[in-house]
Order: structure tokens, then C-alpha cells, then sequence
């Protein structure tokens, strides 16, 4: 079909309303295959105490968590099973400084240290997440967690020990390994008010005894994804997810070690979009009834929704790896890893609404959302092994390699009738929409070594490095579509056909760059050390793709991001170990860091080829530099033999250094930040001279609280026999914190939770009765801007402030009751 230039340039201010956001969400970074390393034996549920000596793999070594000189948090089994640990999110509460936040477009987004990580800036991530050594898709880990070892939390810059060069941490996720010597297993059901129900089992069979073992755990959960309603179309959210994993070890012979792991995963979320406003207010070019499309909603915890019809989006993944060690005659160990993870999202066109504020009534504008990732990883590397040695030493390759297995793909059908007077649109009519193809290609490359000098005076001196080619070609093809099909038109500079897209704005790297790292740690004794910790971190650059940005080239063309991270800590334990002390102080700086700030008003960079400027909104991705400053601590106390009480503190400001950050203003002096109509016609307001307002900042760089602390106990009880009953409590604090933009301030969030319950009730049985957020402090987590919908015809604009936005809250109070049933080796 053949459109008009002018038809397409009012087409193109609308359609990027709705393309903007998910093409947002497509610039999600697929799981990446790694290095592997020995797993961390599973910690016993004694080992939440202060006197245990936790075992971890920060450094790709089996060490005791007190040695090694790392600000790490390790989060045991025992922990995730006492505190009813289901969802990944949950980690945050014992991990000073890590929060999991969901924001709008940005989805899930994953901070530590002050630093936030978000998908939307299209650079890898900022804290990398790895199940079994192999990092993965964020989405795998958030859908939900089971027969889980251990989890540790690793801040600094990562990169010359593990694959992935991650320059604020990364959190590592060990499932447990199977047992060469002993059947076992463990059968947990979970029901909880929401109602949600999780289902977790796990069975361990040794095929040959201390030769080969299998280990097979299953997932099932089923909840209501925020508990949303539509009481007009009577339509719920819900959410459900099956996984399972099967392991085996493998021991041929005593030097010999192979553990491989694969695991499927696929989840259903039905989402609608929690919102609250008044609903839409008539103007005088928009004389439509007040609230034509839903009523007024002064509390977005009512969980009420006026889209008509939930979004159906659909997940599945694959991960696997194998890790073959062989040990040199106790000298030196030979490692070979492969990885490999596949990630699929699909919506379908007709199994969505993006209208979700209700702008045009009795029509469900669908979206079509399909990416299809892999990524594979070879790794060879030497370590030295054994005890007592003057020096040790780490050598090897990294090859990695992810790329989408179709361009990652988002289109969008949208019809609606407009009738002359005060009649609100209503569809079908003609399917206006566009088409968006996003291909992309990932390769890394990288050599590394680490060598450790143990000196007499028990100082030990590390030094690491490691070399990386890191090369990216990602693009963006745009479409406008009538009907389904894609759109023909020349006119000037802008040009479509079925073939030659409207936008094609491709963004290649290809960067060489160092990370390193050095360590000095003192042993005072054999509990305490000091330790100081220098860190050079790199991360490749993000991009705008999707957003028809105007043509500046520092938003078009973004730098790499360095980093220089300095730390000096202490660990230490007291009184034969019945008390635990940790702490230290940081400071990292960064170079053109990307960051991300929503909501931001410009002008269109292809329509104002025409010579004059249509204002639209989106997420903007763009460099400055910053720092942070911040402090962490923990103290854990075995007050007797049955009373432990631990907590921890984490405070972090993060800001940018005289930055130029993209923002909405106030040109009118209402209090009230302008709205996108308000800036096109004000005096000063946006023009194709003038595309996008910055300002000067010092102000915060994400979205995260300074301050945030847990508190926790548990104090046990014999009953009779066997049976022991017990009582737990979690007190956790989340400061308050403002967005990038300054837009909203969010007030502070303080959360008890408490667990009461009883184990050996029989020979293996645990019984949990829990509260979560006991009081039902629900806070807002998030405020979105005005939903805006584009209605061609509706207006001179063609857009329609629904009067709605989009919120979100914390988790309201959820009572419940867990049985764990535990048999053999388990």
C-alpha cells in the first residue's frame, strides 16, 4: 500500500508511542555461556551460624568464605529452605546493597552497590547472574529457584577469574550435585492466601557407587501475577511455571571429574498493568465523556485494571554446560568447559492489549513480541592446586559467542474507528501498525591469567589480568505497516518499501580492552584478615535502538564504559567463633557510564528531516560520568546453642559527576514537569534547533536506596523425641530513593517477616506456618508517566492522554505453610 509523506510523518509521532516500549524490552541481553569451576559443597543448615566455615568459589577456588578477599555473601541452602526462599527475587533481603526492582519497560532491574543494571541500555550487563558457571537470561533466574546449593553475591568488578567481564558483581547460582555414594531426596509443597502454590522434588540415585550419579529436580508454580482484575471484562492475571533439571557426575577414575547439568524452563505470564488516575478527562478538540474508558482509581493497590483483555507472553529456555577436570598429580588441575543456553520470549499479535489505559473501547491491540537467542562458550584453563605453596597461579582461553537465531522481532496491529462528535473511539477499523526486526551477534574473546604470592608473614599478594576482543553487530529495521502489510512512500530524505525499511539504524563494535585486578591481604591470625583490593572494569557500550532519536551523535554513538574500583576490608571471627564480624569501605569510578532515564520528551530525528518537530517520549540511553561511595557490614552472633541472631548494613550514593542527563521541564513554573503537547508549543519548548532537553547533574545514577539493612533470628526449642520446633524473623529496610530523571522520590520500605514451625514431626518431615510483610506495608515502587495513546483522527495530535499511569508496589502480606519431606542422603 502506498501512504502519503505527511500521512506517514503523523503515523510515525504516534506509532513510536507504542514501538518504543517494547522495542525497549527487546534489547534484553540473552544469557551468555561461561566459565566453569568447581561447585561449592552444599552448606548444611548449621552453616547460617557464626562459628561454621562456609565454603565458596569467589575466586574459582573451593575457600573458606572468611579468606578470601572479596566482599561476598553466601547465601546456603539451609537459609533459602528457613526462610522460604521461592522466588529468585527474594535473594535481595539477605544481601546488603542488592535489590531487584521491576520498572516499567526497564523490566526486572537488578542493582548492587548503588549501580543499577537494566536490559533497556542494550550493553551487557552490569551484574551478571550464572547458574552453574554459565551466565544466563535475568528472566530464568527470576521465574523461580529450586534444589538450589548455594548462592553467592560478589561485588566489584568481575572479569578476570570468571567469563564475563561485569564491572559492578555478579551473582552465582550452584544447584546441588548428585551424591556418588547414597540414595536421597526432597519433596517441598508450598500454598500461601494469594493463592499461589509452588511445587518443588528432587531424587538422587547413584547408577555406579562413587562412580556415576544422577540428580533429577522439578519446579511447578502456579500464582496471580499481582492478583490484577478488570471487573467490566472480568478477565485476572496469572502466572505459571514447569522446570526441570537433570544432572549427572561422572568419576571414571580418581583424577577425573566430569558434571554436566541441562535444564528446561517454560513459563506463561497473563499480564495486565496495574494503573491509577482519574481515567480521561475531555478537552476541547477531544470532547469524548469523562471516564469514557474506565473509572477513577485513587489507589493502584486495589488491583484494578481498564485494559479489556490480559497479555499473553510466553518464555522458554535451555541451559546446560559440561565441566571436565582432571587433577595433575595434585599439582595442577586441567579444566575444559562448554556451555550453552537458548532463550525464546513469543507473544503472538492476536494474544495481547497494549492499550492499557483504555483508549479505544471494545478492542485489544495486540503487539508481536518473538526472539529467539542462543549463546555457546569454550573454555580451557590450568590452576595449581594443593596446599602450602609459595605460589599459585591461574592460565587459560575464553570463547564466547551469542546470537539471535532469528532477528528478534516486534510488530504491532492497531485499528480504530473515529466518529464525528463526542463519540469515543472504538475498533476495528484499518490495522495501522509497524513492523521491527532486530538482529544481533555477540563475540568475545578473551585470554587471562592470575598469579597469587604467598609471603612468610602471611601476606598474600594477587595480581590478575585479562585481555578481551569484544565484538558486536546488532541493528534496527523499522516498518509501518496498513493492514499487515508493510507500507510503500518516497518523499524527500524518508523512503519505505517492503524490502527497504523506514529506519535502518545499525550500531557495530569492535573493542579491545584490559580488566585487571590486584589484592593485598593480610592474616592477622587465623580468623581475621585485612585486605585491600584494587579493580579495573569494562563494559561494551549500550545503544538507543528503536528510539527515533534526534541526530546527536553522542546519544547515537556510545563509548565504552570503564571503571576503577578500590576497596579495603576486614573479616574477622571472635570468641571461638561464636561471633562474626565483616566490613568494608569501597569507592568506584566510572567513565561514561550508560544509564537509562524515562519518560523523556524529543523530537522525532526522521520527521524533523521534514523541517519540523513532532514530540513523542521514550527511554533514553546516554553516557556520564559518576561515582560511589558507600560502606558494608555484618555481624552474626550465636547468642546460645539455640538462639543465632546475624545483620547486616549496606550503604551506597551513587551519582553523576557534572553529566549531561536528558530530562522533562517545567517550562510553565506549575510545580508539574510539561506535557509532551505543552513543549511543542511553549515558548523556549522543543524544536528541530532544540530536539531534547539536558541539564547539568550531580544527582542520583539509578534508581536505589543509600541506606539498606536486615536484621535476623532464630531461636530453637526441643519438643519431644526428635522433633525440635523453631521461630525465625527477617526484618529488612530499603531507604528511600528518587528515579534518574528526579521525577519521583519513593518513600522508604521496612518489611518483618516471621516463620513458625516444627522439623522431625516424623523421621524427615518440616512443617512452616509464615507471614511475609506482616504489617502490609505496601509501597509505591514505581510511577510511570501519563499513558498516552495514538488515535489517528482522534485530535489535531492524534494522541489521547488516557488519564492513567502506570504504578507498581511492593509485595502485600502473604500468610502460609510449607511441608518439606527429606529422605536419604538429602
Amino acid at each position: 500500500m502506498t501512504i502519503g509523506i505527511s500521512r506517514a510523518a503523523a503515523r510515525l509521532s504516534g506509532v513510536a508511542l507504542w514501538t518504543l516500549a517494547s522495542a525497549a524490552a527487546a534489547q534484553a541481553q540473552v544469557g551468555q555461556p561461561a566459565s566453569g569451576a568447581d561447585v561449592a559443597p552444599v552448606n548444611s543448615a548449621s552453616d547460617q551460624t557464626a562459628s561454621s566455615d562456609i565454603i565458596v568459589t569467589a575466586t574459582r577456588r573451593n575457600e573458606r568464605l572468611q579468606d578470601v578477599p572479596v566482599t561476598v555473601t553466601a547465601i546456603t541452602s539451609a537459609q533459602i529452605e528457613n526462610l522460604q526462599i521461592k522466588n529468585f527475587q527474594d535473594v535481595q533481603v539477605l544481601s546488603p546493597g542488592l535489590s531487584f526492582r521491576e520498572s516499567g519497560t526497564q523490566g526486572t532491574v537488578t542493582s548492587l552497590r548503588g549501580i543499577s543494571s537494566t536490559v533497556t541500555t542494550s550493553a551487557p550487563a552490569a551484574v551478571v547472574i550464572y547458574l552453574n558457571e554459565v551466565p544466563i537470561n535475568d528472566f530464568v533466574a527470576f521465574q523461580g529457584i529450586y534444589d538450589i546449593g548455594q548462592i553467592e553475591v560478589l561485588r566489584g568488578p568481575q572479569g578476570t577469574l570468571r567469563g564475563v567481564a561485569a564491572p559492578v558483581g555478579s551473582i552465582t547460582i550452584g544447584t546441588r550435585r548428585p551424591d556418588l555414594n547414597d540414595y536421597g531426596g526432597t519433596f517441598i509443597a508450598t500454598g500461601t492466601d494469594q493463592p499461589s502454590f509452588n511445587g518443588q522434588a528432587a531424587v538422587n540415585v547413584p547408577i555406579i557407587k562413587e562412580k556415576l550419579a544422577v540428580r533429577i529436580a522439578g519446579l511447578f508454580d502456579v500464582n496471580r501475577n499481582g492478583d490484577l482484575h478488570n471487573p467490566v471484562t472480568d478477565v485476572k492475571s496469572r502466572a505459571d511455571t514447569k522446570s526441570i533439571r537433570a544432572s549427572v557426575l561422572f568419576q571414571p577414575i580418581n583424577p577425573l571429574s566430569i558434571f554436566a547439568y541441562y535444564q528446561y524452563m517454560r513459563a506463561n505470564r497473563y499480564d495486565l498493568t496495574r494503573v491509577d488516575g482519574t481515567g480521561f478527562v475531555p478537552t476541547a478538540d477531544q470532547p469524548f465523556p469523562a471516564g469514557y474508558n474506565g473509572p477513577v482509581i485513587r489507589d493502584g493497590r486495589d488491583g484494578i485494571a481498564v485494559q479489556e483483555n490480559v497479555t499473553l507472553r510466553q518464555f522458554m529456555s535451555n541451559n546446560a554446560s559440561i565441566n571436565a577436570k582432571l587433577n595433575i598429580a595434585d599439582e595442577a588441575s586441567l579444566s575444559y568447559i562448554f556451555g550453552y543456553s537458548q532463550f525464546k520470549s513469543f507473544t503472538g499479535l492476536n494474544s495481547g492489549d497494549t492499550d492499557t489505559g483504555n483508549a479505544v473501547l471494545n478492542y485489544s491491540p495486540g503487539q508481536l513480541f518473538h526472539t529467539d537467542s542462543k549463546g555457546t562458550m569454550h573454555e580451557l584453563r590450568l590452576d595449581s592446586m594443593g596446599g602450602d605453596r609459595l605460589f599459585d597461579y591461574s592460565i587459560g582461553v575464553n570463547y564466547l559467542k551469542t546470537a539471535n537465531r532469528v532477528p528478534t522481532n516486534v510488530g504491532n496491529n492497531r485499528g480504530y474507528a473515529i466518529a464525528p462528535g463526542s463519540n469515543p473511539p472504538s475498533g476495528p477499523a484499518t490495522l495501522l501498525g509497524s513492523d521491527i526486526l532486530i538482529p544481533e551477534t555477540r563475540v568475545e574473546k578473551s585470554a587471562f591469567a592470575s598469579a597469587t604470592l604467598h609471603l612468610p608473614t602471611r601476606t598474600d599478594v594477587t595480581f590478575g589480568a585479562r585481555r578481551i576482543h569484544f565484538k558486536r553487530d546488532q541493528g534496527f529495521q523499522f516498518w509501518l505497516t496498513t493492514d499487515g502489510v508493510r507500507d510503500t512512500f518516497a518523499a524527500g530524505p524518508v523512503s519505505q518499501t517492503p524490502t527497504k525499511p523506514l529506519l535502518d539504524t545499525p550500531s557495530n563494535s569492535d573493542i579491545k580492552a584490559w580488566v585487571y585486578d590486584a589484592k593485598v591481604v593480610q592474616h592477622l591470625d587465623d580468623d581475621k584478615i585485612v585486605y585491600f583490593s584494587y579493580g579495573r572494569g569494562f563494559r561494551g557500550p549500550g545503544a538507543n535502538r528503536g528510539v527515533d532519536l534526534p541526530v546527536l551523535d553522542f546519544l547515537r554513538n556510545l563509548t565504552p564504559e570503564k571503571s576503577d574500583s578500590y576497596e579495603v576490608g576486614f573479616k574477622g571471627d571472635f570468641f571461638d567463633r561464636r561471633v562474626r564480624l565483616n566490613f568494608d569501605v569501597f569507592q568506584q569510578d566510572y567513565k561514561g557510564f550508560n544509564s537509562v532515564a524515562g519518560d523523556i520528551p524529543f523530537c522525532m530525528g526522521s520527521v524533523a528531516a521534514f523541517g519540523f518537530c513532532s514530540v513523542t517520549q521514550g527511554q533514553v540511553v546516554f553516557p556520564g560520568n559518576a561515582r560511589v561511595r558507600g560502606f558494608e557490614g555484618e555481624l552474626s552472633v550465636n547468642i546460645t546453642d539455640r538462639w543465632t541472631a546475624s545483620g547486616t548494613v549496606a550503604y551506597a550514593k551513587s551519582h553523576f559527576k557534572n553529566a549531561q542527563v536528558p530530562y522533562r521541564p517545567d517550562l510553565n513554573g506549575d510545580g508539574i514537569p510539561d506535557s509532551n503537547d505543552q513543549l511543542a508549543v511553549a515558548p523556549g519548548g522543543l524544536s528541530v534547533a532544540n530536539p531534547i532537553f539536558f541539564r547539568t547533574s550531580n544527582g542520583p545514577i539509578s534508581e536505589v536506596p543509600k541506606w539498606n539493612f536486615t536484621v535476623q533470628s532464630e531461636y530453637t526449642q526441643p519438643l519431644s523425641g526428635n522433633m525440635e520446633g523453631f521461630i525465625r524473623g527477617l526484618f529488612s529496610y530499603q531507604g528511600k530513593r528518587s528515579d534518574v530523571s528526579g521525577a519521583n522520590t519513593y518513600a522508604a520500605e521496612p518489611i518483618l517477616n516471621l516463620y513458625v514451625g516444627a522439623r522431625e514431626i516424623v523421621p524427615g518431615l518440616e512443617v512452616t506456618l509464615f507471614a511475609r510483610n506482616i504489617f502490609d506495608t505496601q509501597k509505591l515502587t514505581f510511577r510511570g508517566a501519563d499513558i498516552v495513546t495514538s488515535v489517528p483522527g482522534s485530535s489535531a495530535s492524534g494522541l489521547i492522554n488516557t488519564g492513567y499511569h502506570e504504578v507498581r508496589y511492593g509485595a502485600p502480606r502473604e500468610i502460609g505453610i510449607t511441608a518439606r519431606f527429606v529422605f536419604g542422603s538429602d
